[in-house]
């Protein structure tokens, strides 16, 4: 799991340290290069010659990027550091001319952007600001438009490291390498064209920091703990019986998505309750459905079914049940009234349009940016909400500060009937006994894995019933496979 704190709860943590005399900015600067040296050597061939410009904040941040310099200059790296303001971190300038690396003021730096193998940016970090001036958006312009990949130190400059909001100009990522731990912005809806692949570096700051983190993405490591693989003593009921109630005369391929989906989960039995017509429907594609509803341990409710449908309104009454355990999706959310409350086994799986509407029946800010959003909807009702994006966001009903976030998919799967194939999944993780905001993240997680497997890599269309149908890919690849994979750009 990658475990995010915020700028405050890292300062905290590294103030200890920093009052004990450990070198945090050694260690963090001996971390980059060391993630430097491989990148260097695919893009230039070599090592030795191959050419690192590294753009140096006055602070921290430069003095970590700087002092990498340093270490790369030792060995034989042509290093140019361009600084960005009338300042710069006296202490990595100093190592960096003793090792024979260049310094060259902003305005006579921007030729070597286009020359470099590697470019670093090393601006400004965790308590930079994210309005940034023309002369420095011009030169980080410069920089994005160069051949080169981009390193990120700690944060990309322009990004706030608590919300993950970029100011206009910030820097748009190759590669992040953030210190001691992810920041909560980091791994934020806004942040995420930004980061591109990120890579936490430890360097003596978890037993400091707080727990629970303020921000979780889980990782294949976890799946492989949490997903409910069956043993020999497992039989279809004690695997999770899930209910779909999905599909309408107007949308009846919704119900075929969402059984597929629990059904390529593995649930032990799924159930339909609906529409004779569009029952017929799902037993032509999966006649191991079973078409009445019955014993169940979660209900999914909602896909395909228009707000005004009774059976909206019936699903979340029954879902307002102490003890209940489903998933309230699509039309059903439309269902929702002010004072509806809901345990948290219960997971709402808005998208930013749905959750708008949701925040002003329940009398909430809708303009609110997507985390603060997840959450207050998640206080209002009682829930979890799985708020559904490029980054989604799951606020835990029983402790909706502390969110998830999972960025495992691909672009492509924006398409129609998608996240009634996520409510399946999800449903099916419910009945299979786990908690909402595990169940939600675990479904979130698995779905964008099977996205990116139909879609070849997250290279080619898909449709909706190609990503049910990759789960099970999905599934053996993580289970089967000690080591995590690489990551994309765009995710971490």
């Amino acid at each position: 799991m990658i475990r995010a704190a915020t700028p405050d709860q890292v300062r905290a943590a590294e103030r200890p340290l920093l009052e004990a005399g450990v070198p945090l900015m050694q260690r963090a600067a001996a971390a980059l290069a060391a993630r430097l040296v491989p990148l260097l050597r695919e893009r230039a061939g070599h090592l030795s010659g191959a050419r690192l410009v590294i753009l140096a904040g006055p602070g921290s941040n430069g003095g970590d990027a700087l002092l990498a310099g340093a270490h790369l200059a030792r060995r034989g790296v042509a290093v140019t550091a361009v600084g960005t303001s009338d300042r710069i971190h006296e202490d990595g300038a100093a190592a960096l001319r003793r090792n024979g690396g260049r310094l060259e003021r902003a305005c006579d730096g921007q030729n070597a952007l286009a020359r470099a193998d590697v470019l670093v940016d090393g601006v400004l970090g965790i308590g930079g600001r994210t309005r940034l001036d023309a002369p420095l958006r011009e030169l980080l312009a410069a920089a994005m438009a160069a051949p080169a990949p981009i390193v990120a130190v700690d944060v990309p400059t322009g990004v706030d490291a608590a919300t993950g909001v970029p100011g206009e100009g910030a820097v748009r990522a190759d590669l992040t390498v953030t210190f001691g731990a992810a920041k909560s912005g980091l791994l934020l809806p806004g942040a995420a064209e930004h980061v591109g692949v990120l890579e936490v570096v430890d360097v003596g700051l978890a037993p400091h920091l707080p727990a629970p983190a303020d921000v979780r993405r889980l990782t294949a490591d976890d799946v492989r703990a949490l997903w409910p693989v069956p043993s020999a003593q497992d039989h279809k009921y004690s695997r999770g019986v899930v209910t779909i109630d999905a599909g309408s005369e107007d949308f009846p391929g919704a119900a075929v998505l969402s059984t597929e989906g629990a059904a390529r989960t593995g649930a032990g039995m799924v159930r339909y309750r609906g529409p004779a017509a569009v029952r017929d429907l799902i037993l032509q594609r999966r006649p191991e459905v079973v078409g009445t509803d019955g014993r169940r341990q979660a209900l999914v409710i909602g896909s395909g079914l228009p707000p005004e449908d009774p059976r909206c309104r019936a699903g979340v009454l029954e879902l307002r049940a102490p003890d209940a355990v489903g998933v309230i999706d699509a039309g059903a959310l439309g269902a929702i009234q002010a004072g509806d409350r809901f345990g948290p086994r219960v997971v709402l799986t808005p998208h930013a349009g749905e959750a708008a509407r949701l925040a002003e029946v329940l009398d909430l800010d809708p303009r609110q940016e997507p985390r603060p959003l997840a959450v207050a909807l998640s206080r209002s009702t009682g829930a979890t909400v799985l708020l559904k994006g490029s980054v989604t966001l799951v606020a835990p009903g029983d402790d909706p500060e502390h969110v998830f976030s999972q960025a495992d998919a691909t672009p492509w799967l924006a398409t129609a009937g998608a996240g009634d194939v996520l409510g399946g999944i999800v449903g099916t993780l419910l009945a299979a006994g786990i908690e909402g905001g595990t169940a939600a993240a675990l479904g979130a997680l698995v779905h964008g894995r099977a996205a990116v497997s139909a879609s070849r890599g997250g290279v080619a269309p898909l449709v909706a019933l190609d990503v049910a149908d990759a789960v099970p890919v999905a599934l053996a690849a993580i289970l089967g496979d000690a080591a995590e994979p690489t990551a994309r750009r765009g995710g971490a």
